[in-house]
């Protein structure tokens, strides 16, 4: 399997509703993995990552949040790469690193800027939407 269709599968398995909870549940185990520097959450985190890849059942209850934030990442991702797009990529793998480290060191203080951070860029947002601000 090349880089290719391990890409595609796992870009399948995302757009599915089960399978897109557990990646996030994936995460949240991995940041308390790191903040609490625990070996059997890892575990854990690394079992649902594996689980998360399997092929599951579609959900019978409606999940229009999901599809909203599954359709959102579709149109995102077709958009060309300009620059706001470079820049967004940047700034999702910076805080990433950030929001890793930030647990692994286990600063609240860290964890609230960030928190704090990427409420502004919601609001930034919302009033552009709105048609108060104009970036």
């Amino acid at each position: 399997m090349n880089f290719r269709n391990a890409a595609e599968y796992i870009w399948k398995r995302h757009c599915a509703h089960w399978n897109w909870i557990l990646m996030v549940c994936f995460v949240v185990l991995f940041l308390a993995a790191l903040w609490l520097h625990s070996i059997i959450m890892f575990f854990a985190s690394a079992g649902v990552a594996v689980i998360s890849l399997c092929e599951l059942p579609d959900p019978v209850p409606p999940f229009k949040s999901i599809d909203l934030l599954i359709a959102k990442e579709r149109v995102w991702l077709r958009k060309p790469w300009n620059r706001k797009k470079w820049l967004q990529t940047f700034g999702f793998f910076v805080g990433t690193c950030y929001l890793f480290v930030s647990c692994w060191a286990g600063s609240t203080m860290a964890l609230l800027l960030f928190i704090g951070i990427c409420v502004n860029i919601g609001c930034v947002y919302s009033n552009k939407a709105m048609g108060v601000d104009d970036l």
